[in-house]
């Protein structure tokens, strides 16, 4: 089933579909393009080809509450957390390498025992429309890890660029569930030809049976090198969509508090202090190291996929130019390049 809409209809097809729950979209703040909940007179950018953050937090929040808390003497009480908004969530405009991402967080936190229930309740509740791209950002390489940029698996809507046109194919179920949302909203389309997929930026990276040289090179030189100009600000792994670390606290006093999670970064050095103060990952050299072997050894020999998706939001987001192309080049039997 394949519909449009004309551009200048978008802010109507926005208020149709946030009536039914909440709508996450890219949305222009300040210099930075977020996916946030559409709301009146926001400033929505399906143009730019990759958010500054990932769409991750659609599904993973910065900050959640797990469950509140209150003790009356020695009674304690348990009460659940506030519990998401109701409706069918819908997240609009993700990339090919967004979907990727997504479906490898899946394996984390869906696949293996035990499934972590916030998360699965997100996914499970969400209609994902993919974008695909018309030009590359200077700065992907989403082809070497095997995405494509016209054509995402996985999305309930696959979404293209017609001239003026935003031209929708619904994939699923939920995808003909949200052309019955907007209704009359979009106009029905005989076959459109999908976009053909355009040159992107060819960093001739050396995958082929990289995680084996990557455990035989667990202490090369190359290391010392790489962490040098590393300052620990942990920005790739706020931006990239497949970091998955958190940490989880109590906040509150002796009466009541909550207990929450939030984003980590194993590129700060706290991140592995452990009860009695030992640090197994004490200097930078070992935090840039564990942080690029998880993506492209530890994760593959778990899960028999790389996690990294080429979106390119390391290399443009690291203000040391830092990142995980240098890392496969340097390890993967290449020199380290300067760009």
């Amino acid at each position: 089933m394949i519909k449009s809409i004309k551009k200048e209809h978008l802010a109507h097809l926005w208020e149709r579909l946030a009536s039914n729950g909440p709508l996450y979209l890219p949305v222009k703040e300040g210099p930075a393009l977020l996916f946030k909940p559409w709301r009146e007179g926001a400033a929505v950018d399906l143009e730019t080809v990759s958010s500054t953050v990932s769409p991750k937090e659609v599904f993973l929040p910065r900050d959640e509450v797990y469950m509140q808390f209150s003790r009356a003497g020695q009674k304690l009480e348990l009460h659940p957390a506030v519990q998401e908004p109701a409706g069918r969530l819908i997240a609009f405009g993700l990339r090919s390498c967004d979907l990727r991402a997504v479906e490898l967080l899946d394996m984390v936190f869906c696949r293996k025992e035990p499934v972590d229930e916030p998360y699965a309740a997100r996914r499970e509740n969400t209609t994902l429309v993919a974008l695909a791209c018309g030009e590359p950002d200077p700065f992907c390489f989403c082809t070497a890890f095997g995405v494509d940029p016209v054509n995402a698996p996985g999305a309930d809507v696959q979404a293209w660029w017609n001239r003026d046109d935003l031209v929708l194919e619904a994939e699923t179920a939920r995808g003909e569930a949200l052309f019955t949302l907007a209704g009359e909203l979009l106009a029905e389309r005989n076959a459109v030809d999908r976009p053909e997929r355009p040159a992107t930026t060819d960093f001739s990276l050396p995958l082929e049976g990289l995680p084996k040289r990557l455990k035989e090179r667990f202490d090369d030189p190359a290391w010392g090198r790489l962490y040098r100009s590393c300052i620990g600000c942990g920005a790739c792994t706020y931006v990239c969509p497949t970091c998955h670390c958190f940490d989880v606290q109590d906040f509150g006093h002796h009466a009541r508090g909550q207990r929450f999670r939030c984003w980590d970064s194993c590129m700060y050095k706290e991140f592995t202090v452990m009860a009695g103060g030992h640090n197994p990952r004490l200097t930078r050299k070992e935090r840039v190291r564990q942080r690029f072997l998880h993506k492209l050894q530890y994760f593959p020999e778990n899960y028999g996929v790389y996690a990294c998706v080429g979106c390119g939001r390391c290399l443009r987001s690291c203000p040391v130019n830092l990142d995980v192309v240098q890392a496969i080049r340097a390890l993967g039997g290449e020199t380290v390049e300067q760009r």
